[in-house]
């Protein structure tokens, strides 16, 4: 699996009213990976300490032919001025910091106790 890591920090909105941007949060969601079956799951982070109100968004990718099929969906969907008009609300609540690439080992390590 491949994973595609953004960091945003909530704004100043958000932070007044995280009652409103939970709320968001989740309608955006649905609608952004509504029509990206490439995406194999979303896991979001929230920071407790250190950097507070920091999210980040991991989305899992078989390989990297799906991230390449991800970005050029998004190029599509970006040319529908209604869909570009429902991504870009989220300028109210939140600031990307960054974005990586990063990759599971290629052995089996780590620790699940589900």
């Amino acid at each position: 699996m491949i994973y595609l890591v953004y960091r945003m920090r909530l704004t100043e909105t958000a932070r007044r009213d995280m009652k409103a941007f939970w709320a968001w949060l989740e309608q955006r969601e649905r609608f952004f990976y509504r029509d990206l079956p490439m995406v194999k799951e979303v896991r979001w982070y929230y920071s407790a300490v250190g950097e507070v109100y920091v999210l980040e968004n991991w989305a899992a990718f078989d390989d990297e032919a799906a991230w390449g099929a991800y970005r050029a969906a998004l190029g599509g969907l970006k040319a529908d001025p209604e869909w570009e008009s429902e991504r870009v609300s989220q300028e109210t609540w939140w600031d990307f910091l960054d974005t990586r690439i990063v990759t599971d080992p290629p052995v089996p390590v780590g620790l699940s106790r589900r």
